[in-house]
């Protein structure tokens, strides 16, 4: 049960990173700007809180993406753990417990933020999108997902210097997570080979695209 608790962590922040950087205090701004680049890294800083508000876990990590519908997303601390898809495979690899999960990339993320990243789908048919008061020179948007099966409650997204800074969300646990993003480029070259992955020898794998 561990690897499938901490994988949904994981993956749910995936589906967030759809927002981007160079966004800036309108709805029009955001959908233009996730238009603009075709690749994006960054470094991120993650604290997830209970209910009562309490430290539950913190992490941190480094990210690719490229469209189409290319990402790596890499937990450093306290697990090393690694979701990676090529367009057509999820693979989500757990290094301490040498377990790993492939799935389907459309039938993970065609219904997730993260498909407007990968330019399957418009962000406004997933959220309703408001502005929110600008706090310590921080442009804030609030996302709230039309879908009352989307597993999330709201996600604020916040810019400094019109790049992405951070994101707050709120599952439906009660579960808040902040992330603090860091060290955004966009259009530098990413090799393709970084969002392909190699089983190690000795790996529990659980593949979900294999036919039964």
């Amino acid at each position: 049960m561990a690897i499938t608790l901490r994988q949904s962590f994981v993956f749910i922040l995936l589906l967030f990173i759809a927002s981007s950087a160079f966004a800036k205090n309108s709805q029009d701004s955001l959908l233009t700007h996730l238009q603009r680049y075709s690749q994006l890294t960054g470094q991120f800083t993650q604290v997830i809180s209970s209910e009562e508000g309490g430290h539950t876990q913190s992490s941190t990590g480094e990210f690719w993406i490229k469209k189409p519908g290319q990402f790596r997303w890499h937990y450093l601390t306290p697990y090393v753990q690694t979701i990676i898809s090529n367009g057509e495979k999820l693979w989500i690899y757990d290094e301490d417990l040498e377990q790993l999960s492939i799935k389907r990339a459309a039938d993970s993320i065609n219904a997730s933020p993260l498909a407007v990243i990968i330019g399957t789908t418009a962000l406004n048919e997933l959220f309703i999108i408001n502005e929110l008061p600008t706090q310590g020179g921080i442009e804030w948007l609030t996302l709230i997902p039309k879908a009352e099966s989307s597993g999330f409650e709201y996600v604020d997204i916040g810019f400094k210097n019109g790049m992405l800074n951070r994101m707050t969300f709120q599952d439906s646990f009660g579960q808040t997570t902040q992330l603090l993003f860091s060290d955004i480029t966009v259009h530098s070259p990413i090799d393709d080979e970084i969002f392909n992955f190699d089983i190690p020898n000795g790996t529990d794998v659980f593949d979900e695209t294999v036919q039964q």
